[in-house]
């Protein structure tokens, strides 16, 4: 009887978990943990139900899938050659959703519909975590005004907060750290899920003015609020996704609409640019950073220290530049390159030199391969929002190590295998 039910509602529960499953990352890691076992539990079953499920799928998609997974899995070999398995598993736990959601979604499937049920349920997950950032910097304004917030304990942030007074609010509660503890999210992080939040919430446009009307305000507001967190490159990535919407909207716009427009699009601009200063700022500090001659990495600016990172990671390629150093073995190495002590993981703010480190020449070319297959394929069938978020993730790598931490590995991970399992399962199409 229950086996009955499951293949009678088998679309309806599937669906259930591409809504579910969107949601479960912004939630802790137990709960997350919880509807990833029960989801792996169900798909066990299925595929006890009807074990053809497996020869329906396509396996040059899932091998391509699991590229990154293998390239992980080698870098865990090299820790356990270098007598250091404990410590390549601890890191290795956090790589499993690489090759957990490709296999799992090839098993169970994906629809057009689902696909936009995923979708939707993201966009109104980033929406509900930036309502509640919004929240709990207002509830901590009004009840913890006179506190001093040390947000990343740089002297330019502080410098900022003297140089910007803005009435009775204290916009250290609405800044990095700060902001996005109502989440408990690192604030990079945070301002990627909402820029994919903005792709997705792109894609559902153009349906009714009612909809559209709900879907410029939530976009609008995770705009707003990635300008508020200040990622350097969330802010980059942004601005190339509005300017193409921006040309985009300006070009279909009609002779009579168009100046109106560009008047609309302006306006937006400069109340970005009016509201959200310390994004600005922050971008100066960059290039007064770049500027300067002073070399001495233990200085109060997160722009020396990744340069700093950067050199060191590209002298431990050297050292072993084609088999690289193991997961654990690679951050070790970096710690000890740049005297930072203590049990804190360390890494290099670039997943591309992190990659290049820990698994060699080998590694990062294996990885650009099968990313570039992806990006090649999204192009070819068309998919353009596939597409933009591929390349969000790639400028993403830039500055951060997205796939080397739980949040970043998940959003990656579950959404490219999502999207390329159901750009390939299309008629016609080909990888």
């Amino acid at each position: 009887m229950i086996v009955d039910l499951l293949k009678n509602n088998r679309e309806r529960i599937i669906s259930i978990f591409y809504i579910l499953m969107p949601l479960a990352f912004f939630c802790s890691v137990r709960i997350f943990n919880f509807i990833i076992f029960s989801s792996a539990g169900l798909t066990l079953i299925y595929l006890f139900i009807d074990f053809k499920l497996v020869k329906e799928r396509n396996r040059k998609a899932i091998l391509l899938l699991l590229i990154p997974f293998l390239l992980i899995l080698y870098t865990l070999i090299q820790d356990i050659f270098h007598n250091d398995a404990a410590g390549g598993w601890y890191f290795f736990e956090t790589y499993l959703p690489l090759g957990f959601f490709p296999l799992m979604i090839a098993v169970i499937g994906i629809t057009d519909q689902q696909i936009r049920l995923t979708k939707a349920s993201f966009f109104t997950g980033c929406i509900i975590a930036a309502l509640l950032c919004l929240g709990f910097a207002f509830w901590k304004n009004i009840t913890d005004h006179d506190r001093i917030v040390h947000n990343w304990s740089f002297a330019e942030t502080m410098k900022f907060y003297e140089d910007h007074p803005i009435g009775a609010i204290n916009w250290g509660f609405f800044l990095y750290m700060e902001f996005a503890n109502a989440v408990h999210f690192h604030p990079t992080y945070l301002s990627i899920f909402f820029i994919t939040g903005i792709i997705f919430g792109l894609s559902f446009l153009e349906r009714s003015r009612r909809i559209n009307l709900l879907l410029i305000t939530g976009i609008s507001l995770l705009t707003i609020e990635v300008f508020l967190l200040s990622s350097k490159i969330s802010l980059i990535i942004l601005l190339i996704i509005f300017a193409l919407a921006a040309i985009r909207i300006i070009y279909r716009a009609t002779r009579h609409t168009r100046y109106v427009v560009i008047a609309t699009i302006a306006a937006i601009t400069i109340a970005l640019a009016v509201s959200s200063p310390v994004a600005f700022y922050r971008i100066e500090a960059i290039i007064k950073d770049l500027q300067s001659s002073n070399s001495n990495a233990d200085m109060a600016s997160s722009n020396l220290h990744r340069l700093q990172l950067w050199k060191n990671a590209v002298e431990l390629f050297k050292e072993r530049p084609l088999t690289g150093w193991g997961l654990s073995g690679a951050e070790k190495a970096l710690q000890a390159a740049t005297h930072q002590t203590g049990s804190q993981r360390f890494n290099t703010h670039n997943q591309y030199l992190m990659l290049l480190i820990s698994g060699g020449l080998l590694g990062i070319i294996f990885f650009l391969a099968a990313y570039s297959t992806y990006i090649i394929s999204s192009i070819r069938a068309a998919d353009y929002i596939y597409t933009v978020f591929l390349i969000t993730i790639l400028l993403g790598l830039l500055t951060e190590n997205l796939l080397s931490r739980h949040a970043g590995v998940v959003l990656y991970s579950f959404f490219n295998a999502l999207f390329f399992i159901h750009l390939h399962n299309r008629k016609n199409e080909k990888i």
